[in-house]
């Protein structure tokens, strides 16, 4: 397995939401962490292929 740019910036934002739920970030911090996270990888899924609707 190759690693690539959207597997790093993935695994950054992932373990930056762990980060801020488990050392007791603020919930905004965690909220738009998440959504950061949701927004990256459906955006990669879809230029990847992944998001193609039959």
């Amino acid at each position: 397995m190759r690693i690539t740019t959207d597997m790093i910036v993935g695994t950054g934002l992932v373990l930056a939401l762990l980060a801020a739920i488990f050392c007791g970030g603020s919930s905004e911090l965690q909220t738009t962490l998440g959504s950061g996270l949701i927004g990256y990888l459906g955006r990669t899924a879809i230029e990847h292929g992944g998001g193609e609707a039959k």
